[in-house]
């Protein structure tokens, strides 16, 4: 995308170093929550010597303790799949997320080094 000028498109470049930047501030507070989740397990594992199970369930919960699952009529496979995914751990999800992002903030980079002459 270069003009007969040799020159990047400002615009462009200036649109891939704002989303290198939001990607990045992303990443980095995906891997602080997944960070601080662990932590939490952690010291749960050394205070009541269990590991503390946290599945996405859990999440949906509401004040009381009660945990929200799907409703199903019957045996139905969609609703099998639904409440197998509700049992991932959070810290699944979490880690894809994260290496994703890191796979495209490093993708951004290399993007804008050849439209800056870099």
């Amino acid at each position: 995308m270069l003009w007969a000028g040799s020159s990047p498109l400002p615009g462009l470049l200036r649109l891939i170093r704002f989303a290198r930047k939001a990607v990045l501030i992303t990443d980095i507070w995906t891997i602080l929550c997944a960070v601080l989740i662990i932590g939490w397990q952690v010291i749960i594992f050394f205070r009541e010597a269990k590991w503390a199970s946290l599945p996405l369930s859990s999440i949906f919960g509401d004040d009381r303790g009660k945990n929200f699952t799907t409703a199903s009529i019957g045996e139905t496979q969609r609703g099998d799949i639904v409440d197998a995914l509700l049992q991932v751990q959070v810290i699944v999800p979490l880690t894809i997320a994260a290496v994703l992002l890191t796979a495209f903030y490093l993708w951004l980079t290399g993007m804008e080094k050849r439209y800056s002459g870099n």
